[in-house]
């Protein structure tokens, strides 16, 4: 006998077939009247509890915090590739000066970085240069500072 009918025929909602089965098996077997003692007892625990009522919106906070929960964080990393350009540019400059300096002493050429300076003095590139630093800063200021302000304040 299934459970089902077992319950049903706790509930007194089960079919006359089904009660004779019952009869007839709680008569010849010991294991089916301890098992339909179990059921009756749970039946009249679960008959003596009262019902309790959800929230309202019960279902739409379980919906919500589970999709949350089903949200698959990327944590970004930074790129370090930038930093190992710099330090490996440096060290090659570097390595370039020890080596060269050396043997540019011992001859006589002369230097004249009017030319390669001259570029500073242009008005046209320090604007642009001082352009490109403002929305680098603001680029920064905007990743570090403003949007974790403004995504933690409004929760997005």
């Amino acid at each position: 006998m299934k459970d089902e009918d077992i319950f049903d025929i706790l509930d007194g909602t089960a079919s006359e077939e089904t009660i004779r089965q019952h009869k007839i098996l709680l008569a010849e077997s010991a294991d089916y009247q301890i098992l339909f003692k179990k059921y009756a007892h749970t039946h009249a625990l679960l008959m003596d509890t009262s019902m309790e009522k959800t929230a309202f919106n019960f279902t739409d906070k379980l919906m919500d915090k589970w999709e949350s929960s089903q949200e698959v964080v990327i944590e970004r990393q930074s790129s370090k590739l930038p930093i190992y350009f710099l330090i490996g540019a440096t060290i090659m400059l570097l390595l370039l000066l020890f080596l060269v300096l050396p043997t540019l002493k011992n001859t006589n050429i002369p230097f004249d970085l009017s030319k390669p300076l001259s570029i500073l003095q242009n008005r046209l590139f320090n604007r642009f240069f001082l352009i490109i630093n403002a929305l680098v800063v603001l680029f920064f200021i905007d990743r570090r500072f403003l949007r974790p302000y403004f995504e933690g304040r409004f929760n997005t």
